[in-house]
């Protein structure tokens, strides 16, 4: 009987815009494959290959098992690859674990104990696992026969997309079969599959696997068969009495599962169909043995929890994780550092910058300030000569006044001049001239004791120092006896000043 697409006539061909993927189960007496594409959760089943081992295959090495797959695909015309490849029911460990209030993390620890204590695996062995409400279902394989598959793999040139069950394949094709008239949609469907190396009966719901449970095929025939399938579900409904299915799909070749459906009708009395059909696989021949593999590739493209001994979901590494945490601190704190960094230099530069612009602007005020400073004092050195002009001519009406007798003496000559050269700046910023003064005085006496008389009251006054500048009496141009007279002061030239003023240091005649 055809495949066929939601019941209608027309055949849908393969699609030639997608890759192919393909499924292969190397068991021990056949090799069953298929190539489908798969668009939006729906398989096109392009080819597919049901073949025995020959003798010399079957017990084989894994290099010419492989050799033998290679060849064979090859020959159907496969083109995908990789592959998803599947493990005999008789080499896996099956288990509905109970993990209750267990956390996500401590799932797959908790998981592997159970393994190893409750289905007795090997510590070597490969243990992976679905959820399934608060249980997991479980499946380990040993490490041999995981490395068996690989190396068959390698030598067929195809590689490891996954390694599953066909038991999750089936499964996921009695999810997805359309609800039966009357009937509550949480119901789960049974179907017995016997293209497998086994004869396995599984129970699978809207909600995934519920129950399964695989056993040799004693015999040849139809008879023996039936007669498996009767025990596994007789089994069966005595070991979980609270599975009830309310159909039962048997998945096989038409000749034998025939039977199988008529035997089980009789014993379940539920409805027993051949699986030929499904709303969700496209094909042009029935794929007979091939649909465990075509229902693994659909689960596969569903991007949901898988059972994948390729990759199996592992504790996680504690210490790794503070080895992580350890490392995530050291690079936070090298990039705080490394930003530090860069926005320490910027701001060093934008300092730096600023540092150079207001040292070339102190240089300018300063250059500005000296300039200033050096006119200040100029200004104050003018306006300390202009204040420092002596007062000659009162110097001179003050000292004629000393002569005894304006008839006996007469003035001849006058000479004033400043000592100073050079402004003096006080302590108190003030700015001021020297007022050391000399005036040279000649004159022309009537006698000797006239000149004394007037250079004894120069003298005698104190308030500067005279002292001759030449012998006297040298006879004059008016006057017989002449004189020469310089007269010193520090406080200027001598003038007549209050008898409160200061009088400063004097000394005698020289």
């Amino acid at each position: 009987m055809g495949c066929r697409d939601d019941g209608a006539d027309e055949v849908i061909p393969a699609s030639n815009t997608l890759k192919s993927q393909a499924a292969i189960d190397l068991g021990h007496r056949r090799l069953r494959a298929v190539e489908a594409v798969i668009e939006r959760g729906r398989a096109t089943v392009v080819r597919s290959v049901d073949v025995a081992l020959p003798d010399d295959v079957a017990d084989a090495p894994d290099a010419e098992r492989g050799a033998f797959v290679a060849t064979t695909l090859r020959d159907a015309g496969f083109s995908a690859g990789r592959a998803t490849w599947t493990i005999a029911r008789d080499r896996l460990s099956f288990k509905r674990l109970a993990l209750p209030g267990a956390e996500p993390h401590e799932l797959a620890g908790m998981v592997r104990l159970a393994m190893l204590r409750e289905a007795a695996v090997g510590m070597d062995a490969v243990v992976d696992f679905v959820p399934a409400g608060a249980d997991a279902w479980a499946v380990a394989a040993s490490a041999k026969e995981i490395e068996s598959v690989r190396a068959v793999a390698a030598a067929a040139r195809i590689g490891v997309e996954r390694i599953a069950p066909r038991t999750f394949g089936i499964a996921y094709l009695l999810e997805t079969l359309p609800t039966r008239p009357g009937v509550d949609a949480d119901a789960p469907d049974a179907a017995v599959d016997l293209t497998g190396d086994a004869l396995e009966l599984l129970v699978a719901g809207r909600d995934g696997l519920r129950a399964t449970r695989g056993t040799a095929v004693t015999g040849t025939g139809n008879d023996a068969s039936k007669t498996e399938a009767r025990r596994s579900w007789t089994a069966f409904r005595l070991q979980q009495p609270d599975q009830r299915p309310v159909a039962i799909d048997v998945i096989g070749p038409a000749d034998v599962a025939l039977g199988v459906v008529a035997a089980l009708s009789v014993d379940t009395g539920l409805p027993v169909s051949r699986l030929d059909t499904h709303p969700d696989v496209r094909c042009t021949d029935d794929p007979g043995a091939a649909w465990p593999l075509v229902g693994l590739l659909l689960e596969g493209a569903r991007k949901r929890a898988c059972i994948d001994l390729a990759d199996p979901r592992r504790a996680p590494d504690m210490a790794a994780r503070r080895r992580m945490r350890a490392y995530a601190v050291v690079a936070i704190i090298g990039l705080a550092y490394a930003i530090g960094w860069t926005v320490g230099r910027k701001e060093r530069a934008t300092i730096d910058a600023r540092r150079t612009e207001l040292r070339a602007k102190a240089d300018g005020a300063l250059a500005e300030h000296r300039a200033y400073r050096r006119d200040e004092l100029r200004a104050r050195h003018l306006d300390a000569w202009m204040a420092a002009d002596p007062a000659w001519l009162d110097s001179m009406l003050y000292l004629s006044g000393f002569a005894p007798d304006a008839s006996r003496v007469v003035l001849a000559g006058w000479n004033g001049q400043a000592m100073a050269d050079e402004a003096v700046l006080a302590k108190d910023g003030s700015m001021k001239v020297p007022g050391d003064a000399r005036i040279a005085v000649t004159a022309e006496a009537a006698d000797r004791a006239t000149a004394d008389a007037l250079r004894e009251s120069l003298v005698s006054k104190r308030e500067f120092t005279v002292r001759s500048t030449s012998t006297e009496g040298k006879a004059g141009r008016r006057l017989p006896v002449a004189v020469e007279l310089v007269i010193e002061g520090e406080d200027g030239p001598p003038v007549a000043r209050p008898a409160s003023a200061s009088v400063s240091r004097r000394g005698g005649a020289r």
